[in-house]
């Protein structure tokens, strides 16, 4: 129980203490001063059974502080949370596609969302010591082409990759429960390589039967229609990491490797975190870094670009995240994947109380640059938020590490499908 007293009142900004607050892991790394500032400027809401929202004009986060309450996103079951859950002390879910709904009388924490910027700005300050970066010294020519293709750069003048129409129709095709797997076997038809794919996929070791498969639509019955989408949306997506660029070969090489074991390792941590889908977290690994692509491009028609590595390296590192967000945007996805290619490497983001596939890409990350060598230094994984979220807070870096190996082989054949 994070509230020792709860007065019983529909709203009391009275009665809380510096320590009812620092008992939140959102606020937990500030001051007893700041703490108890915070506290004055709180409050405590009663909810009874049923749908809750705060009013649309409301400038609070809340936090359960009693009872039981079940987060919804998009309608589906997100989250059982109760006192004991780890994400109790992140906010409660926001927005559009969200709902809660109190299962008991429950009892809410309300803090002025504005104190969640002094978190932001205390996390951030850890974390530009936990991490490195790149120097660019203003009188040596790094820093003047620097500065010359940041100007371009953030003016758009760049090329987003363009999903093919094939792959949106397949999509829609998938999500469409007014159709059939003949509907969607004859789309996959249209494209020979797509086609050849699956074919080879659905009769590989990892997914083979007592029978070969013969034609696509037995393939879309065995697979499921995630997994063709996963297969359909990763041939596609591959394609984009090609370049007849030999300066720039072996940085869409290594990119895509990476994406790939992101994508791996996130499909096993979605399995293990209720509410989450292992097929769409393997999605959201596959094109967390979707936004270095048309920047690596842009590399391949200014030589000058391409042969400075440290400028090319600070550009991606300045500009991955925004450039992702529009190219996830274009392809029709979802705000929840495409906002995840704006802050997959916001290692300190605070999130909120129900675990999300950006928390699950961010852990992934971590996971796949262990051991990895040379690179910027990063954030130990039980230091970020996201991190106690998973699989309902019981990982420890000891335990993930086992989950992992644990499903090893089972990350390598996703691997090797994806290539």
């Amino acid at each position: 129980m994070i509230l020792r007293a709860f007065r019983k009142q529909k709203d009391n900004p009275v009665g809380l203490r510096a320590q009812d607050i620092g008992a939140l892991a959102t606020f937990a790394s500030l001051p007893p001063q700041m703490l108890q500032t915070i506290a004055e400027h709180s409050g405590q809401q009663l909810v009874s059974p049923g749908k809750w929202a705060p009013d649309t004009e409301d400038d609070n986060c809340y936090f359960l502080a009693n009872g039981t309450l079940q987060l919804l996103h998009d309608g589906k079951d997100r989250l059982k949370l109760t006192p004991d859950s780890p994400g109790t002390g992140y906010p409660l879910p926001a927005g559009p596609h969200w709902q809660v709904i109190a299962q008991t009388d429950a009892s809410l924490l309300r803090v002025p969302r504005r104190y969640l910027e002094l978190t932001r700005e205390q996390k951030a300050a850890t974390e530009d010591k936990a991490t490195g970066g790149i120097e660019l010294h203003e009188d040596d020519n790094e820093a003047q082409l620097y500065l010359e293709f940041h100007q371009m750069l953030k003016a758009g003048k760049y090329e987003l990759p363009v999903m093919p129409d094939l792959a949106v129709r397949i999509g829609k095709a998938i999500d469409d429960p007014d159709t059939d797997n003949e509907d969607i076997a004859r789309l996959i038809q249209l494209d020979p390589a797509v086609s050849a794919r699956v074919m080879s996929v659905v009769n590989s070791a990892a997914f083979a039967g007592t029978t070969v498969i013969r034609s696509l639509q037995q393939a879309v019955a065995r697979l499921g229609r995630q997994q063709v989408r996963n297969l359909v949306y990763s041939c596609i997506i591959k394609d984009l990491f090609r370049t007849e660029s030999s300066m720039l070969k072996n940085s869409m090489k290594a990119l895509w490797n990476h994406s790939c074991r992101v994508a791996a390792i996130s499909s096993v941590l979605a399995r293990y975190t209720p509410g989450l889908d292992p097929d769409r977290a393997l999605l959201a690994g596959l094109v967390h870094d979707i936004g270095i692509i048309p920047l690596l491009q842009t590399a391949r028609t200014h030589p000058r670009l391409a042969q400075s590595a440290t400028v090319l390296e600070h550009l991606i590192d300045e500009l991955k995240a925004e450039v992702g967000r529009l190219t996830l945007q274009a392809w029709h996805f979802d705000d929840e994947l495409s906002g995840l290619a704006a802050h997959a490497e916001d290692w300190f983001r605070l999130g909120t109380a129900a675990p999300d596939y950006l928390d699950v890409v961010l852990v992934a990350q971590l996971h796949a640059f262990a051991g990895q060598p040379g690179g910027r230094q990063l954030p130990r994984i039980d230091q970020i938020p996201a991190f106690h979220r998973l699989a309902l807070g019981k990982l420890t870096p000891r335990h993930s590490i086992a989950i992992l190996d644990k499903a090893a082989r089972e990350i390598d054949e996703v691997e090797q499908l994806l290539h």
